[in-house]
């Protein structure tokens, strides 16, 4: 070998060049970590073929999951859904000796933990659950912070969705298998009652038949024993059964869908017995929900075109159908059926008045939120006499006093100097305290006495102060009115400052 003149020999720069390239990346392989996921095929139990390769169902099936394995036995057969979920059943427990391992060894030991999975298979129908297949799994997981130890447990590096699809295919013959055999079990239940009357039919559905894959069959078996003579009345008695009004044909539909009293064949009653169709429409109107939840589960939600359509060739006035819908009708008209007076002299849609409109703030009753200081008769109630003269709102007299003012005076509020800065400040912390709340209701009387008082009142403090200026802010007693009702609700204060 040639030595260099300063005696050392070189050294070989190719042998450097690749001899070090593969033990660092050994080091880096070494000194990596990662996560592993590994199905455990034994908490799938034992996977055998069933018994039957398929059944003849009395359903029709829809839905993504419609399996072949199913077979309608005749055609026109009810339609039920079928689902397929996968739900996280749970965790084991912390593993605290895997992880002592763990720790020990710097990770070189994985630390090992396992999911739980449900694979859930359901025959669903008007929201009901007739069957359902659940089969459980475990998927363990491995995990090492600096070691590609976990890779020796053979699974899917950083992808346990991988092994929960692979759980998912074993799973499927495991439903096939569940449902088959439920499928026959709920066949003979059925073949031993054997309903045919209307009253076996009733008992069976609120036996065993009451989530069995029969039940859309025999309701569509009641449906078809309905007289001939008086189809519609026998279906409006039979309502109350679930499912049954979706089952019904279209022409029957649209005549029972809507509020019990305001459906089609309760109107075509009605027009029959002479009632009028203005006062129909009244009815109609004045009952149309005020929450929307009412609108969503129930109302006219399920009536389309096609069943006014239906109706109206069945004689039912237009002006009728077409306000059997769950849009909220015009605020006017609402106004002018509460008011009683749908039309003017010349028959037309009667634009309420102002004065009628305001009229529609305030409730005829105690019950509301916020109790009138001012009852039917125009006068001041007697609780609000009682605070004025034991002086109640005194110490406010130049602040929410002074604001009810400015409406007497035909002022804008916003003019008020102390509105923003006052009545929102020290007024606000004067009458916002609790205890002088409850002095106030003593001098008024006491609950009792303030409500047994007063014979109107306010779903909220908006329709109050909307009320209660328009009708009596030009009277003299407007401003001790509002200071003693100021007294008992702090928050006319800025309801006020803020409605001009």
């Amino acid at each position: 070998m040639k030595i260099s003149k300063h005696g050392r020999r070189p050294w070989p720069s190719a042998l450097g060049q690749y001899s070090l390239k593969p033990l660092c990346f050994l080091l880096l392989f070494l000194l990596s970590g990662c996560q592993v996921y590994q199905l455990d095929r034994e908490s799938l139990g034992s996977i055998s073929a069933p018994s039957n390769d398929s059944a003849r169902v009395p359903f029709s099936v829809v839905g993504a999951e419609s399996p072949s394995w199913l077979v309608p036995e005749s055609p026109s057969l009810p339609e039920v859904f079928i689902s397929r979920t996968t739900i996280k059943s749970g965790v084991t427990d912390f593993n605290g000796l895997s992880f002592l391992g763990y720790m020990l060894t710097l990770s070189l030991i994985p630390y090992h933990e396992q999911n739980r999975y449900a694979d859930i298979y359901a025959i669903q129908w008007q929201g009901t659950t007739l069957l359902e297949s659940r089969v459980e799994y475990a998927v363990d997981g491995y995990l090492s912070l600096y070691f590609p130890t976990p890779m020796l447990f053979l699974g899917s590096l950083n992808d346990e969705q991988s092994e929960q699809q692979s759980a998912r295919t074993i799973a499927e013959g495991l439903h096939q298998k569940n449902v088959l055999a439920e499928v026959e079990k709920q066949r003979a239940t059925f073949e031993s009652i054997n309903p045919k009357t209307v009253e076996e039919i009733a008992e069976f559905m609120a036996g065993p038949g009451k989530d069995s894959i029969y039940r859309p069959l025999v309701i569509q078996q009641l449906i078809s024993m309905a007289p001939a003579d008086q189809e519609l009345e026998y279906h409006a008695e039979n309502l109350s059964i679930p499912g049954y009004l979706t089952l019904l044909p279209e022409k029957h539909q649209a005549w029972l869908i809507g509020p019990e009293g305001l459906r089609g064949i309760d109107l075509h009653t009605a027009l029959n017995q002479g009632a009028q169709e203005d006062e129909l429409l009244i009815r109609i109107l004045n009952a149309y929900p005020s929450q929307s939840a009412d609108l969503q589960h129930g109302h006219y939600r399920h009536l389309t075109q096609s069943h006014r359509n239906i109706l109206k060739d069945g004689g039912l006035p237009s002006g009728l159908v077409d306000r059997m819908t769950n849009d909220e009708p015009p605020r006017a008209l609402l106004v002018a059926a509460r008011t009683g007076k749908l039309r003017d002299a010349e028959g037309n849609i009667r634009i309420p008045t102002e004065a009628e409109l305001i009229e529609q703030l305030v409730r005829p009753d105690n019950q509301g939120k916020y109790l009138s200081p001012y009852t039917s008769d125009d006068v001041l109630a007697e609780w609000v006499n009682s605070a004025i003269n034991a002086n109640i709102g005194s110490t406010v007299g130049t602040g929410l006093g002074a604001a009810a003012g400015a409406y007497v005076g035909e002022k804008a509020l916003e003019q008020v100097p102390f509105i923003g800065g006052f009545i929102g400040g020290a007024v606000g912390a004067e009458i916002g305290k609790s205890t002088g709340r409850e002095a106030a209701i003593s001098a008024s009387g006491g609950w009792e006495m303030i409500r047994a008082s007063s014979d109107r009142s306010f779903d909220d403090i908006e329709s109050m102060v909307r009320y209660l200026t328009a009708k009596y802010g030009h009277t003299e007693n407007f401003t001790d009115a509002i200071a003693a009702t100021g007294q008992i609700y702090p928050e006319l204060t800025n309801a006020l400052a803020q409605a001009q």
